[in-house]
């Protein structure tokens, strides 16, 4: 499987207009229950919101990912946002966060989540990566450099 196989670019939030992380991470449950990629905002509102409540999900290089499990939900989802010129994510010294990846899971597929998760900060770490994200002008570019990207499988 694919980082790209979470993806959909229905779920590509670009240019969102959020001054903080709660309005951004509002923002995008609210727009992913339009999608219907998830049923219910207020629960991927209460989950990220306790995840988030443990630390900082903010990378460092201006990258974060908000991840949490959720009970009704089906398969694992992917979500991207791009929030400029950037939000206070938390995380000590972290510079503004402008790409926001949102993952999320069923309570029962653990395993498979934790190798995203790690694939996912595996990929965002690399120092050009977030840079070149920041400028794709559509959703559909952005899944299809995002795709690009991805031709190595999960393990």
């Amino acid at each position: 499987m694919k980082l790209i196989d979470y993806l959909n670019p229905e779920l590509i939030f670009l240019d969102l207009p959020a001054r903080s992380k709660e309005e951004a991470l509002a923002e995008i449950a609210r727009s992913m229950e339009q999608a219907g990629a998830v049923k219910n905002e207020s629960e991927l509102l209460k989950v990220i919101s306790q995840r988030e409540s443990q630390g900082s999900t903010s990378l460092g290089n201006g990258v974060a990912i908000p991840h949490a499990r959720m009970k009704s939900l089906e398969r694992i989802t992917l979500a991207m946002a791009r929030v400029a010129p950037g939000i206070d994510f938390g995380g000590e010294g972290h510079p503004p966060v402008q790409l926001i990846f949102l993952l999320l899971t069923p309570v029962d597929k653990a395993a498979e989540y934790l190798k995203v998760l790690a694939r996912l900060s595996k990929l965002m770490k690399e120092n050009d990566l977030p840079k070149s994200m920041k400028k794709i002008p559509s959703p559909q570019a952005a899944w299809e450099f995002f795709a690009s990207l991805e031709n190595q499988e999960i393990h």
